[in-house]
């Protein structure tokens, strides 16, 4: 905990906080990665989350509290600096965890001195706790028996919030050289008996961890150019990275920069180089050719870094690109790409690999081709899953489609049916009623007597039922419109298999990796025309011309009339 800011790390995947009895367990025995993923995410959760994490911590702390000792150096201390800044997360309002923060930070209560400095870094870190802290900052400042650790925290905090100009001064004076004396012995009672040495130097640089100051920007610019091999620099290192949001952003990753370079081939300075590596990725200033050359650092720590840092600026795909670019001018320098690559989100890495797998240029598809299967494995394996995925995605698209086009065809088809039955129904109807229209008139003309019913009979007769004869239902309609519906049907299904061909074929490309060209696309669209004007003159065929009815005709009398000349089957009385 003494090494570590939990509130200045960089970035880390947003999980879910585990149940109470795990959070203690992590915070009492996690390792450092585990307690601060932990505290990140505490200080994400809503107040009504927090409540029974922070009963048992007032619970568990309050009953240790008369048995505190001066434990700097062992495992406890850290335990205990972890569990005090989870209690600062989770305390809100509450009555009791506020207390049990005063006694923390009281050094009459609390001997050791790192507690003290957690309870008041991670309290002025959190919005709800800004005017504790600065209460608490104030008698800590004029405290001459506190310890420098804590008394510089406490002006850190009077400089930025409060925007005391002593505190400030006395600040700066912590990280300057010389022989000078203190600026504010006035108003900080006790800072004219320090002096200027390391010790004085490390505070301010862990109070600078806390809350950054522009003003200190150029002292701590010195450190790092002068990088004396001690923890100064890697404090130095860490509060340089927390200048991404100010003005001077850019000038802060020139200075890590430097450092890099000055150092990248010093075995003792690797696990620095690699951390100002970090920060360079933290402050969000490209510095790509940089991180492009550090991915060739003999320590894999440095090469890790790297290849982390140059994704958070530029992006995954980006930064896939650019590898890519790399080994399309240089193919010996696919293993070591491939292994940056290993240190990058994987999901998002297959991705862009994917990509450049159908980009289009021949160069950088085998290069692409190259990376997966130097990756291999389980990275093939989710190439294998995207592909899969997006495939699944497009061909339900497509079903969907021609789902409703069959239904689209199924209600044509019995629009056919619905409007031959009416047809028939018509027929019938205006058959039956001429029939009794007939039937009618002849009644009446039978009642004017014998005689005139007899010549109306004799002349009306052979006209009624020739009439009947040419009228007479035979099926035909139906069994035209049926085969007419049919064959729709049948077209349709043509036309279908047509276009699941050339489905088939983009899905087979598309897993192959193979790009589709232009030429490809006209050619595909040429076939999808070439069945759709298929289609419509199938269609087009079902509707007879005023020729083809006529001709209809003249063929059905053909037929009759023969059928009528036709001799009698033999056996049969002519």
């Amino acid at each position: 905990m003494s090494v570590a800011d939990p509130h200045a790390s960089a970035p880390v995947a947003a999980v879910s906080v585990p149940d109470v009895d795990s959070t203690l367990e992590i915070l009492a025995n996690g390792g450092e990665q585990s307690r601060r993923r932990l505290i990140d995410n505490l200080g994400c959760m809503d107040a009504h989350a927090l409540a029974p994490i922070r009963r048992r911590l007032v619970a568990h702390l309050g009953s240790e509290s008369a048995r505190r000792i001066n434990d700097e150096g062992h495992p406890g201390s850290w335990t205990r600096s972890w569990q005090v800044s989870a209690l600062v997360i989770c305390a809100g309002d509450d009555r009791e965890a506020l207390d049990l923060l005063e006694s923390y930070a009281d050094r009459e209560r609390e001997p050791n001195r790192w507690v003290r400095y957690w309870v008041l870094a991670t309290a002025a870190g959190r919005s709800e706790h800004r005017s504790w802290a600065i209460a608490r900052a104030r008698p800590l400042a004029t405290d001459a028996g506190e310890v420098i650790l804590v008394r510089a925290l406490a002006w850190a905090i009077l400089a930025d919030y409060d925007g005391n100009g002593p505190a400030r001064e006395a600040l700066l004076w912590c990280l300057g050289d010389g022989d000078d004396a203190f600026p504010s012995a006035d108003e900080l009672a006790g800072g004219e008996h320090l002096s200027r040495n390391e010790e004085t130097k490390a505070a301010a640089l862990r109070a600078l961890r806390v809350l950054p100051l522009p003003e200190a920007f150029v002292l701590v610019q010195r450190v790092i150019d002068e990088a004396p091999f001690a923890a100064l620099t890697w404090d130095a290192i860490w509060v340089m990275g927390k200048y991404g949001g100010a003005a001077r952003a850019a000038e802060a990753a020139q200075t890590l920069a430097r450092f890099v370079v000055t150092r990248r081939r010093s075995r003792e300075y690797y696990e620095m180089v690699g951390f100002a590596i970090r920060a360079i990725g933290n402050l969000g200033i490209p510095q790509t050719d940089l991180l492009l050359a550090e991915l060739d650092s003999p320590a894999a720590g440095v090469f890790v870094e790297a290849a982390q840092a140059l994704e958070r600026l530029l992006g995954t795909g980006k930064a896939v690109d650019r590898l890519v670019d790399i080994l399309v001018d240089n193919r010996t320098q696919a293993a070591k790409l491939a292994d940056a690559l290993r240190a990058m989100r994987r999901k998002a890495v297959v991705e862009a690999l994917d990509g450049n797998l159908r980009c289009g240029v021949n160069a950088r598809e085998e290069a692409a081709r190259v990376l997966l299967i130097e990756l291999g494995g389980s990275v093939a394996i989710d190439r294998v899953q995207a592909r899969r995925q997006d495939l699944e995605s497009r061909r339900k698209a497509v079903a969907e489609l021609d789902e409703r086009q069959r239904e689209h065809v199924k209600k044509i088809a019995y629009g056919d049916g619905v409007a031959t039955w009416i047809a028939v129904i018509m027929w019938v109807l205006v058959f039956l009623t001429g029939f009794l229209a007939i039937v009618l008139g002849m009644f009446l003309v039978y009642g004017q007597g014998i005689e005139a019913y007899a010549g109306w009979a004799l002349t009306a007769g052979g006209g009624l039922f020739s009439l009947l004869a040419k009228l007479r239902f035979n099926g035909q309609m139906v069994e035209t419109a049926g085969a007419r519906a049919a064959a729709r049907l049948a077209i349709f299904t043509g036309y279908q298999r047509r276009l699941q061909h050339i489905d088939l074929l983009l899905a087979q490309r598309f897993i192959d990796g193979a790009a589709i060209d232009v030429a490809d696309v006209e050619v595909l669209g040429r076939l999808i025309s070439g069945a759709q004007a298929d289609v419509e003159k199938s269609l087009l065929s079902l509707i007879p011309s005023e020729r083809e009815v006529e001709a209809y005709r003249r063929r059905r009398s053909l037929i009759e009339g023969t059928r009528d000349d036709a001799p009698p089957p033999a056996g049969e009385d002519v």
